[in-house]
């Protein structure tokens, strides 16, 4: 059985990897074979938490997509569009406020 650090580790290692069609870089791998990583017969959020902390040492991160999971740069997250304030505020709902409707 491995350590989260440990499966972090090998993780941060199948980054480096030559598979598919790159010389290294973000990867998907499935649920089971992380599992599988960690050598653990059950595999609890609790474990996917420390290894995704592990992995931020090391530069990478790990996203949880149900049935695999992504492990990639957090720079690879920095090109998709911000949502503008405007495009939010009709959206808001003020916190704390309690409405009620007087019949």
């Amino acid at each position: 059985m491995r350590t989260p650090k440990e499966c972090a580790d090998v993780l941060a290692q199948v980054y480096q990897l030559s598979f598919g069609d790159a010389q290294s870089g973000a990867y998907r791998i499935q649920r089971e074979d992380l599992k599988d990583i960690t050598g653990r017969p059950v595999f609890h959020q609790t474990i996917i938490e420390d290894v995704s902390d592990w992995l931020v040492e090391q530069g990478l991160i790990l996203i949880d997509r149900d049935d695999y999971f992504v492990v990639t740069p957090p720079a690879m997250l920095d090109g998709l569009r911000k949502i503008p304030k405007d495009v939010l505020e009709p959206f808001h709902h003020p916190v704390g406020l309690c409405q009620s409707k007087s019949t």
